[in-house]
């Protein structure tokens, strides 16, 4: 051990004899694989970005933020436990894969046709929000709410079983697929915004299909009904995390639904793409929790040091890489976006530190989850949900549009306190050992990064 205790565990090298990397902490491989699938869907997603913005304008890209989030919101909120709640039971043992998948399929489907139902009769009636978008563009993001929610429920499952070779190539297929897509609908047959949704639930289509493909092939999955005693003590999981998971996709975008109530959809399409791009650099401590929950699900204790470790170079991994980007952000946001979306660059200035907070946030919140405690994370996520919320009210009568920026940034830093103290209180880390850089980091970065670049590493993971 070096420094302040808070090291690299040298984990079981990755899985499959070709791909074994003597010294490498595996949870690090696993991120950087991880990592790596975002990055590239990030980079495809960039394309997709750039195709919406000079076919749709702020207005259309508006209009589409809306629906997609909209969709994605509302099907998350009908369907607890079919997300972490079924990844924990997996994670522990306590599930099969088949009966985890069974089970999230069924709270989907049960979830989606409420939500369908609950908001079909709104988007007929016209209420303001749904004026923000044509009544078509709604109707047709409500098929959007299974597959969303379905695409998300496969990824959780994948992380559950520390499959992250197989989710980077299919989060990879997702956002190549979205792309072709849309260079089809919106560019070769001018459907719009109906066009750029129907593309999105490609994507997703193609995430699902190779999903089962996979589980099928490696796993057995088939259908399998879980005792009714799982289910609810599933549920119940998902009950206790679900403002947490709610409120992790709601918060970023809450700015998006509030300026579908007091702004122009110009406005909504602006702030849209901000947060779409400044999310991107979530990736770096989302990779790094997601590498480490099959490690410390149900043990956290002798795992504290490798989530410290894991909080600490997310961190300064994410603020080396926003310093990069918004070095160069003004040139090339009006080369790939268009001088129209000039205004997304200081927005994004606005939002860094925010992004920072998330990413020292993000690590603690696994440990919580895989200690059974997630109701930490949701009294966190509640709580800057509440500041968001709070902000976009008190400033947006002062400042526009940036209201929202501001907003995202202070309730991004409420959260990482509601999350990050306690951690120090359940784990004894000092502040130090978190925030500062530490001997042996850079040798740690390295190594993972000699393993990542070697060929044999990601057969072994794939092949797993």
């Amino acid at each position: 051990r070096t420094g302040n205790g808070l090291t690299a565990v040298a984990d079981a090298a990755p899985r499959g004899a070709d791909g074994a990397i003597e010294g490498v902490p595996a949870a690090g491989l696993d991120a950087a694989v991880l990592f790596a699938g975002r990055k590239g869907a990030a980079v495809a997603g960039l394309a997709t970005q750039s195709l919406l913005a000079y076919a749709l304008m702020p207005e259309g890209r508006g209009a589409y933020a809306i629906c997609v989030v909209f969709s994605g919101l509302l099907g998350l909120l009908l369907t607890p436990g079919a997300h972490t709640g079924m990844q924990f039971f997996v994670a522990t043992g306590r599930v099969s894969v088949s009966q985890g998948v069974s089970l999230a399929l069924a709270i989907c489907l049960a979830g989606s046709a409420v939500a369908a139902l609950l908001s079909a009769p709104l988007i007929a009636e016209g209420a303001s929000f749904f004026r923000q978008a044509d009544a078509s563009s709604f109707y047709l993001a409500l098929g959007l709410i299974p597959l969303q929610a379905f695409a998300v429920a496969f990824e959780y499952q994948l992380i559950g079983i520390g499959r992250f070779g197989q989710l980077a190539l299919l989060l990879l297929l997702r956002a190549l697929t979205n792309v072709g897509a849309i260079a089809v609908l919106v560019w070769g047959l001018d459907l719009g915004v109906n066009g750029a949704i129907a593309a999105f639930a490609i994507g997703h289509v193609a995430l699902i299909a190779s999903a089962v493909g996979y589980l099928r092939a490696r796993w057995g999955l088939r259908p399998e009904a879980p005792s009714r005693g799982t289910l609810r003590a599933v549920v119940a999981y998902g009950l206790r995390y679900h403002a947490a998971r709610l409120g992790a996709a709601f918060e970023p975008r809450v700015g998006v639904f509030y300026l579908g109530v007091v702004a122009g959809r110009a406005d909504i399409g602006i702030f849209a793409v901000a947060i779409t791009l400044m999310l991107q650099f979530s990736t770096i401590s989302n990779a790094a929790g997601s590498s480490l929950l099959p490690r410390i699900a149900g043990r956290t204790g002798e795992r504290a040091e490798l989530v410290g470790l894991g909080m600490r170079l997310a961190l300064w991994a994410t603020a080396a890489a926003l310093a990069a980007w918004l070095a160069i952000s003004g040139p090339v946001v009006r080369l790939l976006l268009s001088e129209a979306f000039a205004p997304v660059t200081p927005l994004m200035w606005i939002m860094a530190p925010g992004m920072l907070a998330y990413a020292a946030s993000s690590v603690s919140m696994t440990w919580f989850v895989g200690s059974n405690r997630p109701d930490v994370c949701s009294r966190a996520v509640a709580a800057g949900l509440a500041v968001n919320l709070a902000a976009l009210v008190l400033l947006y009568p002062r400042i526009g549009p940036e209201a929202a920026a501001w907003a995202m940034t202070l309730s991004q830093f409420v959260r990482c306190a509601f999350l990050v103290i306690p951690f120090r209180a359940a784990t004894g880390a000092s502040w130090a050992a978190l925030w500062a850089p530490q001997r042996g980091d850079a040798a740690c970065l390295a190594a993972i990064a000699r393993g990542a670049m070697r060929p044999a590493t990601w057969r072994g993971l794939v092949r797993a």
